[in-house]
């Protein structure tokens, strides 16, 4: 199949009889394979057996929007722990107007200096976070002396495919204050192993969760978006500023990458 995928095409192969109608193939893609949505990863979490008043963390929590959701579902309490002051006041106010706000506590820190005792969780939860980690040896560590032994971790990171290009995986590292080395998955994977945890599962999500969203009544338009900051790129950075063109467009194409496969959203279950 290889050689199918590699061996350039003919002029006569690309507009010859294919023995299919082009309006045929194209409508054989039109039409849904049924993605989950992202939210599926807290069935993921549901696998570690959390129970009602277990204790979780949720680090690189942000706004404390998914320890909420955690709370809510599993009835545990959470701790939502985020390096930047204006996601902790969002998630205090957050917390402070959600019925189950009496489960969830926000403290300011980072992966690699968690605000816990020793093994004081059952599990843990990290959701898109790890990229911006610099010391993932360290982060693995720290998660290890909170974590209960035998507890369990979900973490959804992304990583880079054999599709993407150097320079794309040095520019979206640069613009969205990625750590050098988080874009690979095999480093990632052997750094949880060497930190002693063991790898359980892996689901490579890869564009299932974009294509659900894309496939709603407010579907994503990052590739319009995109052309369009390309296209006039010096009035928007007037307009804005550099940092905020250089995160926005970053994410536009962090999240064009993903679908097109430049980029693999996983899902890994592992165990202390």
């Amino acid at each position: 199949m290889g050689d199918d995928f590699t061996t350039p095409l003919t002029v006569e192969q690309m507009y010859g009889d294919w023995g299919i109608e082009w309006e045929d193939a194209v409508a054989m893609t039109d039409v849904s394979l049924n993605p989950k949505p992202w939210t599926s990863i807290y069935d993921t979490f549901s696998t570690l057996g959390v129970e009602e008043g277990d204790y979780v963390l949720d680090i690189g929590g942000r706004d404390a929007a998914q320890a909420l959701d955690l709370a809510e579902r599993f009835g545990c309490r959470v701790l939502s722990v985020d390096p930047v002051q204006a996601n902790i006041d969002l998630g205090t106010e957050g917390i402070a107007g959600h019925q189950d706000g009496h489960l969830v506590e926000n403290k300011l820190g980072t992966i690699n200096d968690i605000p816990a005792p020793n093994d004081a969780f059952e599990a843990i939860f990290s959701r898109d976070m790890m990229g911006h980690v610099e010391d993932l040896e360290g982060a693995f560590g720290e998660c290890r002396r909170v974590l209960k032994r035998g507890g369990g971790m979900v973490i959804h990171d992304v990583f880079a495919t054999s599709l993407l290009e150097p320079k794309e995986s040095a520019r979206l590292s640069a613009d969205l204050a990625m750590a050098p080395g988080r874009l690979d998955g095999d480093l990632f994977e052997r750094t949880a192993e060497e930190a002693g945890f063991t790898i359980e599962t892996i689901d490579r999500v890869a564009s299932e969760w974009l294509e659900n969203l894309l496939e709603g009544e407010n579907g994503e338009k990052r590739l319009l978006l995109a052309a369009r900051l390309n296209r006039d790129r010096d009035r928007f950075v007037e307009a804005m500023g550099v940092v905020p063109y250089r995160v926005v467009q970053g994410n536009n194409l962090w999240t064009i990458y993903r679908m097109i496969g430049k980029l693999q959203d996983r899902v890994y279950v592992i165990w202390a």
